[in-house]
């Protein structure tokens, strides 16, 4: 089983950037038992720093052949289906996750326009990433690299609090009380028909509103599925509002690449419930 970080910090910024950044983290010295990983989708965007030297692959989640590589920044949009990653031994690397809807004030392009893709962090922040990534890895402490990171963000933030914010904000907070949300009263109580309302969401957040939901949805059923020892997949599908057991098996699949059975094989071995190892 993979070894767990040796180091590994988190960090929460404060306001303003704690509306839009869930969290920063710091790890070091992992030790994975495999080479290659699958990663399932949760809704995240990230902004992710190696530190190790070490090339990351992108695969092709059929043939496991690699079809792009990544050095020093990179950012990973919004995926609808799971992506087959490398994995390296004594790993450091630094993270930015982005609250849903959070990436949008820094990256100056439509949030959608990352979809399904990950993409050199230099195409979103022009060659001041560098510097930043020369900061991280320099930095003798955690708190200093937290601080430069925060510095960085701010510096490319452009926040925005107008009506399709709003909109999208109170979207988002609908789903995140009840991911299978009807929006459609919020979106006839703002200004925006349905669809600008959708374009504002994908520009806002990447996917659109019920791709998104499908995926919160889908974060629900693994997490249940993590706490429950004995599980029921005709009540979780039932809980999650599935139209019928073949509906979430097929959906089920499409997110993680296992069948229900299959990935209740996998979680035994690997208690991570978004990271699988494929080799």
């Amino acid at each position: 089983m993979a070894q767990y970080p040796l180091h590994f910090v988190t960090h929460t910024p404060e306001a303003p950037l704690d509306a839009y950044i869930q969290s920063m983290f710091h790890y070091d010295q992992f030790m994975p038992d495999h080479s290659i990983e699958r990663v399932v989708p949760d809704g995240g965007i990230y902004l992710i720093f190696e530190l190790d030297g070490f090339v990351r692959h992108l695969y092709d989640v059929e043939t496991h052949e690699p079809t792009h590589d990544f050095t020093r920044a990179w950012v990973s949009g919004m995926h609808k289906n799971y992506i087959a990653i490398s994995a390296h031994e004594n790993s450091r690397m630094f993270v930015v996750q982005f609250h849903p809807g959070g990436a949008s004030p820094f990256l100056r392009v439509p949030v959608s326009d990352l979809n399904d893709r990950v993409v050199p962090a230099e195409e979103l922040f022009g060659e001041g990433v560098f510097d930043l990534h020369r900061d991280l890895k320099e930095a003798n402490s955690d708190a200093t690299m937290f601080a430069k990171a925060t510095e960085f963000l701010m510096d490319h933030a452009d926040f925005d609090n107008g009506p399709a914010r709003a909109l999208v904000n109170e979207m988002l907070d609908a789903i995140r009380v009840n991911a299978s949300a009807h929006l459609k009263d919020i979106v006839e109580a703002s200004e925006y028909s349905q669809k600008q309302a959708i374009h504002q969401f994908k520009r806002l957040v990447g996917l659109n509103p019920k791709s998104f939901q499908r995926i919160i949805r889908f974060g629900e059923i693994l997490a249940a599925v993590k706490e429950k020892q004995t599980v029921s997949w005709r009540q979780i599908a039932a809980d999650c509002v599935y139209y019928d057991q073949s509906h979430f098996i097929r959906e089920f699949k499409a997110f993680c690449g296992y069948s229900p059975s299959e990935f209740l094989i996998e979680q035994e071995n690997h208690p991570e419930i978004n990271f699988f190892p494929l080799d």
